[in-house]
């Protein structure tokens, strides 16, 4: 297996010889140009650095890198938003997964994000439908976004299918983090912050001009608080925030025309994991078990932990993550440039990721690592523009050991069954029950995937005000699943006794993977569009394109057709308009959209005989996303900023029959155990999902922010209010009632005081006033449902410093 340091000698190895050899690597490195573009038309504040700053500036166009190549938003023919570090600073937002109520139709799923109501409703089931850039390189783990967001110029969130430009797995869109820049000059800012919770957040960042073109940039993270929630049976509270975040930023100017910026990346998180909470759970008062029929289901709210988290004696996660990312850029000629791109990550996980008091995941020493090359040349000479490239990318989880602790439940009068073999936790009265299920050991041999493709957009220009736009990718991939999958007695096994491929008393299932051959995918995706300046500050566009996720591989011992899946496809017809009025105080962007999808890819449980619920991926057969998304900003003033949006969404599933029914299939034991005591057995439900919403997408959601700036003899003051509120959702595709996740407003309030030289600044903040409990990781099955939740009002102040 390749080390951290191998990897990092291998990417410098490979750019050293890009330096010496070919020219014909190839693209404008867009981030070079746009990393410290002003961005003060959209966002209040700088664009990067600690701490950003709010002093007046003139109005300047936010300049993109969506499509690999620089332009200014009003003329970018996508669905973009654009988020500045100033704009996550007011909101106190310090980990990606935060930024959901900054754009329209971004929401969170169990794996990754959600983009106009499509993203995974499970954490197994493959990769996340928005793919995640940091300095353009893929990133696939939805850990990430976890680890700590800090010292970003820009992040950008495309919206729907990014097929051509970004590939397989866009299918929805694309989160781009782009990091800072290092300066020209020496420089260094910092800021400490102290919030509720006893929260103590520090940053700093320096910037270190070497000489000879070179420069370099440091920074640091670490944010930590006593958590949010009790601590039960365990050593440290539910809901604890332990993250540490560092990194190093180079740009050399090696000659003229070849830029190398390179970037080395380490974060930690030893938090602990959220507390799991019962929010409802369901009687079958007419149920008879003699005859194996539920009757109707009785469902009763509560408000209590889940069964089984007061017994929860380990739930400290221990996350590792190294990266590094390298980007050299040639400008060959007028008009012509190269860009190399290559990556490597690594994330080590050592902790718990999941504990519900009836299911906890741990990982045991895993480390999953993946590579990333890129090779792109942008022309743009006459009326024509093009970027075209070469993609290779390799993930793979080849070492270590996940160990998984799967209890099992049951409603009343079913608990009875569990009561009378030994429960974990017995329900009384109408209350549920949980018993020890399984114990599954995976140990992964070479479970990833790798993809190779091929691209190019290129743009016509028929007259000075009319564009022609088209692209085409063709994409490669192959999935791997080699693993070793020990399924043991439930609460037997333990650190001490923990084997590859025997169990310490009873063994349930062992499924030998190892040498399981790959399986192959590919997919042509391709888009056409043109735009037109109406007027010289208003530009119309219309798009047609496709995007594609791979298919994956599930366990070879799950019953057909669940041990793989298929992937899944959309094509999106979109328009837009992009204003810039006023000479810049006033942007508007409105954009329509239709997209429809085969094969989605929605995840279910299942029960597997001997092995208890299963988590899997399955195909719906349509999907059809309709919407509106209207966005704005404005300054009337040099102390004034204004900005805002309002989405609409219409997300149903076209055609879904013959679904997993979650609500209505037993427990795997149940059926085990049930024939004991003559008892029947119950089949696996399913039934018929068409017409109901996709997970994660609220019919409507909103933002308002305003600024104002007053200039004070020795200084500014500034508030600022930022308002958000969205609609109800459902958090599956099977719209149960116990899935609903209410509407629900939150407004963060920011009082920001910076000295006349702009040299230190004092920030008082308040997030989600209203202290709403909004539900998070919501699971449904027959029993009961479970959730947790996000976290509630934070109050404090920061303090920093900004000397350049």
């Amino acid at each position: 297996m390749m080390t951290f340091k191998a990897a990092i000698a291998r990417m410098l190895g490979g750019t050293a010889l890009a330096l010496a050899g070919s020219p014909a690597l190839a693209q404008q490195a867009p981030q070079d140009g746009a990393a410290n573009t002003p961005v003060a038309a959209a966002q209040p504040g700088s664009a990067a650095g600690v701490g950003g700053t709010n002093q007046p500036t003139e109005p300047s166009e936010i300049i993109v890198t969506a499509q690999k190549s620089s332009e200014r938003l009003s003329k970018s023919p996508v669905a973009v938003s654009v988020v500045g570090q100033a704009a996550l600073d007011r909101q106190n937002i310090t980990a990606v997964a935060n930024i959901i109520t900054t754009v329209p139709n971004l929401q969170l799923s169990q794996n990754g994000f959600a983009i106009r109501g499509i993203g995974s409703n499970n954490s197994y089931s493959g990769y996340s439908t928005v793919a995640t850039q940091i300095d353009g390189i893929y990133e696939p783990s939805s850990q990430v976004l976890a680890l700590g967001l800090f010292d970003t110029s820009s992040i950008e969130v495309l919206r729907g299918p990014q097929g051509t430009v970004y590939g397989r797995n866009a299918t929805a869109g694309v989160v781009n983090i782009n990091t800072a820049d290092p300066r020209n000059e020496f420089g260094v800012s910092g800021d400490v912050q102290y919030a509720n919770f006893n929260e103590l957040q520090t940053r700093a960042a320096v910037d270190l001009p070497v000489g000879g073109g070179l420069a370099l940039r440091a920074s640091f993270f670490r944010d930590v608080d006593r958590g949010i929630n009790a601590r039960y049976a365990a050593d440290e509270r539910f809901g604890k925030t332990d993250r540490l975040g560092a990194r190093i930023n180079g740009k050399w100017s090696l000659t003229d025309s070849l830029t190398w910026r390179f970037s080395l990346n380490y974060g930690q998180n030893r938090g602990t994991t959220p507390l799991i909470f019962l929010s409802s759970y369901n009687v079958y008062p007419n149920a008879n078990l003699t005859t194996g029929t539920f009757g109707p289901a009785t469902v009763i709210k509560t408000d209590q932990i889940n069964p089984g988290m007061d017994l929860v004696t380990d739930n400290k996660m221990d996350l590792k993550y190294y990266a590094a990312r390298s980007r050299l850029v040639w400008n060959v000629a007028e008009g012509l440039t190269a860009t190399y791109l290559t990556g490597y990550s690594r994330i080590k996980d050592n902790g718990i990721d999941a504990a519900t008091g009836v299911y906890s995941s741990q990982s045991i020493g895993t480390k999953t690592e993946s590579y990333s090359n890129e090779l792109d040349i942008n022309f743009d000479r006459g009326p024509f523009a093009l970027v075209a490239g070469a993609y290779a990318y390799r993930d793979k989880a080849s070492s270590g050991a996940t160990l998984i602790h799967a209890g099992n439940t049951a409603p009343y009068p079913f608990n009875q069954v569990f009561n009378a073999v030994g429960a974990l936790v017995a329900g009384t009265g109408n209350q549920i029950s949980t018993i020890n299920g399984v114990d599954v050991v995976t140990t992964p041999i070479d479970n990833g995937s790798r993809s190779r493709a091929l691209f190019g957009q290129g743009t016509y220009r028929v007259t000075d005000t009319l564009r022609l736009r088209a692209g085409v990718r063709a994409t490669w991939d192959t999935v791997f699943a080699r693993q070793y999958s020990n399924v043991c007695l439930g609460g037997t096994v333990t650190l001490a006794n923990i084997s590859t491929k025997s169990c310490p008393t009873f063994q349930l299932a062992l499924t030998d993977d190892s040498q399981r051959p790959g399986k192959k995918f590919s997919k042509v995706n391709w888009k056409v569009g043109a735009d037109y300046d109406l007027t010289p500050e208003t530009m119309l566009y219309g798009t047609i394109s496709t995007g594609y996720r791979s298919g994956g591989l599930q366990s070879s011992s799950n019953p057909e057709p669940f041990t793989s899946y298929k992937p899944e496809t959309v094509t999106n017809y979109e328009a837009g308009v992009r204003s810039s009025l006023m000479h810049g105080v006033l942007f508007l962007s409105g954009t329509v959209f239709n997209m429809n999808y085969k094969d989605l890819q929605v995840s279910s449980i299942i029960p597997v005989p001997n092995q208890g619920p299963v988590a899997v991926t399955t195909n719906a057969a349509k999907a059809r996303l309709r919407g509106v998304e209207l966005e704005a900003s404005f300054r009337p003033t040099s102390a004034d900023r204004i900005t805002g949006f309002v989405s609409f969404l219409d997300a149903k599933l076209r055609s879904f029959p013959n679904a997993q029914d979650n609500l209505h299939t037993p427990d795997t034991f149940y059926n085990i155990y049930a024939p004991s005591f003559g008892y029947a057995t119950f089949g696996a439900a399913t039934a018929d999902f068409s017409g109901n919403r996709t997970p994660n997408s609220p019919k409507w959601s909103a933002r308002a922010g305003y600024a104002h700036i007053f200039t004070l003899a020795r200084g500014t003051i500034t508030p600022s209010v930022d308002f958000y509120v969205q609609s109800k959702t459902y958090a599956d595709a099977a719209n149960y009632a116990q899935s609903l996740i209410g509407s629900y407003t939150k407004t963060d309030l920011n009082l920001r005081y910076d000295d006349a030289a702009n040299r230190y600044y004092l920030d008082l903040f308040v997030n989600n006033v209203e202290n709403d409990r909004v539900a998070d990781n919501v699971v449904t099955v027959w029993s009961s449902t479970t959730t947790s939740y996000r976290r509630p009002r934070t109050y404090g102040v920061r303090a920093g410093f900004n000397f350049h």
